[in-house]
């Protein structure tokens, strides 16, 4: 076979290229764009010519590329429904990175995996690069060496990384590789294989220098040991980054492990599940929970994209707006029990598969379409039917209390992302029992059951109300007391 393969652009097509690795470097420098973005110039010279890159300008403030190690069998495991080498790839598309060489003792099958369709990585470039079976030598990663890049993220194909040490590894400014100094008794049964050095596991992800892996010689392991002994590179701990995930709003220490054993595969699948479930739940969500788990572990190995999750129960929310208005109410409780489910699982499909994209923000604009249409539909049933004469005047105070929240929430839960601390247990309170969607199809449910429907949008409206206030105030205490804060932080005249 050839020593080469490109898979570019979002065609994904495969190629063979004879071009030698410095002309395929020289093709990545001078792609447009490229250059600007690493912010480095450079002079070249082949290495017969000089041992060293001279660097015009250092200033560099993330890491474009990277070289992924990638054989198999542990590049190929699959972990809920995707490769373990399929799951890095799509990882690295959002955190930023463009271009990514794979090299390999096993192309052959490799290539067959990455021949596959996957929109999910398709504006990732990738070059599949040939090596000969045994240990990697250093030299294998300087023959491959992008002429554009002066910092290069290498990889192993054949681990699983939080997007979180993967995007801190990929702003460091020097030399550094990912360790883990205190393991969770969780994650120690995946991870005893992996390497030791300073007393933590090497974790299989490094942020090298050309300067410095140019004059390395021998197997890499050996050569990143040294360079960590030698305080040549700089160890990043897993175990000192913050727990807080401002995107799932709770804590969860970043992860990482190598592909298990198939002995392994559940408990890894399990933690890969807990990963993707959110924080700061109303009480319906937390009985949800588990049921939905159950679930995405199924459909993410199955064809079922977010994306048709995502229809799925919008569609079926039309359909309870329908029935409300008309007065099925049972009928239109049942559809928003079920709902409330579905709600929950395509977020968790995107988040297990690595399928997030922009165009599932749509999905939440969705929620907070319904957060209003469910009510307005159960007011007018309530107003034609006379038994609530006075229904759109609670609807009114409703939508307004709900605006105000907004409010409230936004001065909640920005500062706790920017701070990276998380919203205290107050916070987690309100939201557990404050005004949602899914509480008042339980508020409803209860009314129906009581025989007095009409009741469920008075009770919705002033829990709404009593939940905005709550937010707004603590909102205000929060602002009172940062203002407090930095004005004892500043320096006496």
């Amino acid at each position: 076979m050839s020593p080469e393969r490109a898979f570019f652009g979002r065609s994904q097509k495969l190629s063979h290229t004879t071009e030698s690795p410095w002309e395929q470097a020289a093709l990545i420098e001078n792609r447009p764009g490229l250059a600007e973005k690493s912010e480095v110039s450079t002079n070249l010279r082949r290495p017969e010519q000089a041992p060293f890159l001279q660097l015009v300008s250092s200033k560099i403030t993330m890491a474009y590329q990277c070289i992924i190690l990638a054989d198999c069998p542990g590049a190929l495991i699959e972990l809920c429904g995707i490769s373990t080498l399929e799951r890095l790839l799509r990882t690295l598309q959002r955190c930023g990175i463009e271009r990514a060489t794979i090299l390999s003792s096993t192309s052959e099958r490799i290539a067959n995996e990455l021949a596959r369709p996957s929109w999910p990585r398709a504006q990732l470039a990738l070059t599949l690069r040939t090596r000969p079976n045994g240990a990697l030598r250093i030299e294998q990663i300087v023959d491959i060496w992008p002429d554009a890049a002066q910092l290069l993220l290498v990889i192993r194909g054949d681990a699983v990384f939080d997007s979180r040490l993967l995007q801190l590894l990929a702003t460091q400014r020097s030399p550094a590789v990912l360790v883990d100094s205190a393991v969770p008794s969780k994650l120690q049964p995946l991870v005893a294989r992996a390497p030791n050095a300073l007393h933590a596991k090497v974790c299989g992800a490094a942020l090298l220098q050309r300067d410095w892996v140019s004059i390395q010689s021998g197997p890499l392991e050996n050569a990143i040991n040294k360079g960590l002994e030698q305080n040549a590179i700089a160890a990043v701990d897993v175990t000192d980054q913050p727990s807080y995930s401002p995107a799932l709003r709770r804590r969860l220490r970043p992860f990482w492990f190598p592909a298990p054993p198939p002995t392994r595969v559940k408990l890894a699948e399990s933690i890969l599940l807990n990963s993707v479930q959110k924080g700061t739940q109303d009480f319906p969500a937390r009985i949800h929970a588990p049921l939905e788990t159950f679930l995405i572990s199924k459909l993410c190995k199955t064809a079922i994209t977010s994306g048709q999750l995502t229809v799925s129960w919008i569609i079926l929310a039309f359909g309870t707006t329908i029935l409300f208005a008309t007065g099925h109410l049972v009928w239109g409780i049942l559809l928003a029990l079920i709902i409330g489910i579905l709600d929950g699982l395509d977020g968790k499909q995107a988040r297990i598969k690595v399928e997030t994209s922009k165009t599932g923000k749509i999905e939440h604009w969705f929620d907070s379409f319904f957060e209003v249409v469910w009510p307005t539909a159960l007011a007018y049933h309530f107003y034609v039917s006379g038994q609530l004469p006075n229904a759109f005047f609670y609807l009114a105070l409703l939508i307004v209390a709900e605006a105000l929240d907004g409010i409230g929430k936004l001065g909640v839960y920005v500062p706790a992302e920017k701070s990276l601390v998380g919203p205290g247990l107050f916070d987690r309170i309100v939201r557990l029992v404050g005004g949602r969607r899914n509480i008042y199809v339980w508020v409803l449910v209860a009314c129906v059951v009581l025989a007095m429907p009409e009741k469920a949008l008075i009770v919705m409206a002033f829990w709404e109300v009593a939940t905005a206030a709550v937010d707004l105030l603590h909102s205000g205490w929060i602002r009172y007391v940062a203002r407090r804060q930095s004005s004892t932080d500043l320096p006496l005249g």
